[in-house]
């Protein structure tokens, strides 16, 4: 339980951040950053962030844009109060499971970058994670044996990023027969032109959005959520208004109760007429 004082939220603002708030830039439109600056300042909103960013980039990005958030990181594996340095949700593969999707990835011909709870980002021989994706981890990155990766506590999630799509869907497919994990396969505009993440059983956006609702013993009245992607999709669906971005996953797009602009020309500005 959060031991701040709780707002009297009556609506919850939920976005994405990559595609959604800001774009490949990573700076948010002016008109952006105006609207968000509205809903923190307001005592009957809340802002909260979801994203498949890890905590570090994803509390870069906000620093640099001015923007004062909790988040839901790792598609929902994780969460992280940035006000009190408080890790409020943490959902990490059980050990037979992480052991079973790497077998499971490895025999696709997949190597995936594992995360961790403590913002280390594994990588071992072979790494298909596009080398842009490496590069920008910068000294989060760690390198290990596979036997060292398997004897891991607290991963988070495994992902590839900036692979080609039917790579990705096969991939996709194989591990949803039947393996204990959640899979979420989207374009990436960010590392083009696609990108495949492996959270544990269970655990999306919506999990870690759950979690923060407890934390802060928060009950709004309504959900406003914001997304673009395949990883949003149980997000907006648990929504009582979904933003989806023009452009943006057709399966987001088919749980939209309206559409906005792009981040380049401060779409999410439109938030503002739901609330």
């Amino acid at each position: 339980m959060s031991n701040t004082k709780t707002r009297n939220t009556k609506t919850l603002v939920v976005t994405d951040l990559d595609g959604t708030f800001w774009d490949t830039s990573l700076q948010a439109h002016p008109a952006t950053l105006e609207a968000s600056a509205e809903i923190v300042d307001d005592p009957a909103t809340s802002l909260l962030v979801a994203t498949g960013r890890r905590r570090n980039s994803a509390h870069r990005g906000l620093v640099a844009n001015r923007i004062e958030a909790p988040a839901v990181l790792l598609n929902g594996a994780v969460g992280w109060d940035f006000a009190t340095s408080t890790r409020f949700h943490s959902a990490p593969f059980e050990p037979h499971d992480l052991c079973a999707v790497l077998d499971a990835l490895y025999e696709a011909g997949v190597v995936p970058l594992a995360y961790s709870a403590d913002t280390r980002a594994i990588a071992t021989e072979g790494i298909t994670t596009s080398v842009g994706h490496l590069e920008s981890l910068g000294s989060d990155l760690v390198w290990m044996t596979t036997e060292e990766l398997r004897h891991e506590r607290e991963i988070l999630l495994m992902g590839v990023l900036g692979v080609e799509a039917s790579h990705v869907e096969v991939i996709s497919e194989e591990l949803a027969q039947g393996l204990h994990a959640e899979t979420a396969a989207y374009a990436d505009e960010l590392h083009p032109p696609f990108s495949l993440m492996v959270a544990p059983p269970g655990i999306t956006k919506e999990t870690g959005i759950r979690a923060w609702l407890e934390y802060a013993a928060c009950e709004p009245d309504r959900i406003v959520a914001l997304g673009d992607g395949g990883n949003d999709l149980e997000m907006l669906a648990m929504a009582d208004v979904a933003l989806v971005v023009d452009g943006g996953d057709s399966r987001a797009l088919a749980l939209a109760d309206h559409v906005i602009a792009h981040p380049s020309v401060g779409g999410w500005a439109a938030v503002l007429d739901h609330i």
